[in-house]
């Protein structure tokens, strides 16, 4: 039997106007409640939880997940808010990578999905905004690079394999190996990277954000719309918690994920083709389920992959018609039809989940 959403409302009834309740979705007992009130976020978690005691009291309720909306603002309102990021005019599309951790691949698939869009005949550039450990200019060949100025005093990005590429460790000293820096300095670094940088015409700028949640992300989308986000996890189900955190990152600044991206999804054995899912299976599927986004795919673990970062010849040079390649390019294409989708105000695969 369907839970009752009059049921629901009424249990809110005491702290939550009807106004205040713009979604509210139900299926097989779990709850997907959005809630638009005028909550710090500091406060938003606590304030989750009491919403959660409440739903979860009500007859055939299992599961509850909690997501904020923006408030509704009064008329006028707008003239005290602050400005709204400037696009880059001559960037078409900003897409950014993101993972709940570290380890993930996040950074490997950064630079095969810019590399397998710029083989639809696109223009694409990478920035490596992953301010602690910045790994793109390793994995394209780079890391010999040297940060050079053009006549306006902006950085020129070095060309490999068909994108251009921006890392932090173009910029770095050869002797210094590690940043330490606070939130401040590295939405800073961020926000130069973006806009001091002669990236040219581009369809598509792919950034490779820090594992986690933080400054960097914050900056990023204060400085420029973002198009879309990209989450990247593994495939057991403990990561699903890691999605979670993900995904209210970039809901929380009104970024819409493009969908949600299973790496080291399987080995197949080149012997006998028989695939062993050393990691578990399938937390891609569930997170995009749960958190009603699109699988734009699920990448193997492939041994050919690490070396082809190693020596800068990620696995779309290597070996472009591998499984692992085909399936970036694949990737590559439902990105960009999900992105058209978007811009033609279809909002549907915009997250509504952010507390559980």
């Amino acid at each position: 039997m369907p839970v009752s959403h009059d049921a629901i409302k009424a249990a809110l009834a005491d702290f939550l106007k009807p106004e205040q309740i713009p979604s509210l979705k139900e299926t097989g007992g779990k709850v997907l409640i959005t809630i638009a009130a005028p909550v710090p976020t500091a406060e938003k978690p606590a304030y989750a939880e009491r919403v959660k005691r409440k739903v979860r009291a009500v007859e055939g309720v299992k599961e509850v997940f909690v997501s904020f909306a923006e408030p509704a603002r009064p008329a006028g309102a707008e003239a005290g808010m602050p400005p709204q990021p400037e696009p880059m005019k001559n960037i078409k599309r900003i897409v950014a990578v993101g993972a709940g951790k570290g380890g993930v691949g996040k950074s490997t698939v950064a630079v095969n999905l810019a590399i397998a869009l710029s083989r639809k005949k696109l223009r694409v550039g990478l920035l490596d905004a992953d301010v602690y450990g910045p790994s793109a200019a390793l994995m394209t060949g780079t890391a010999d690079h040297k940060a050079k100025g053009d006549a306006q005093q902006r950085v020129v990005p070095a060309k490999s394999h068909g994108i251009s590429v921006i890392s932090v460790a173009f910029l770095l000293p050869e002797d210094q190996t590690a940043i330490i820096w606070r939130g401040p300095l590295v939405g800073k670094m961020v926000q130069q990277l973006l806009t001091q940088v002669a990236w040219g015409e581009l369809d598509y700028l792919i950034v490779d954000l820090p594992p986690g949640t933080g400054d960097a992300v914050l900056s990023l989308s204060q400085t420029v719309p973002l198009n879309g986000a990209v989450v990247v996890t593994t495939p057991q189900d403990v990561a699903l918690l890691d999605v979670l955190k993900a995904v209210e990152m970039f809901q929380s600044v009104q970024v819409p994920v493009a969908g949600v991206i299973e790496n080291m999804a399987g080995f197949t054995c080149p012997k006998c083709g028989a695939v062993t899912e050393i990691f578990l299976s399938g937390a891609g599927q569930k997170a995009a389920e749960r958190f009603d986004l699109p699988l734009l795919g699920r990448l193997p673990l492939d041994p050919a992959v690490p070396p082809g970062g190693d020596s800068g010849e990620p696995i779309l040079v290597q070996d472009p018609e591998s499984p692992t390649s085909q399936e970036f390019t694949k990737i590559a294409e439902k990105l960009d039809a999900q992105l058209a989708k978007f811009e033609k105000g279809d909002q549907t695969a915009r997250v509504d989940l952010q507390w559980s």
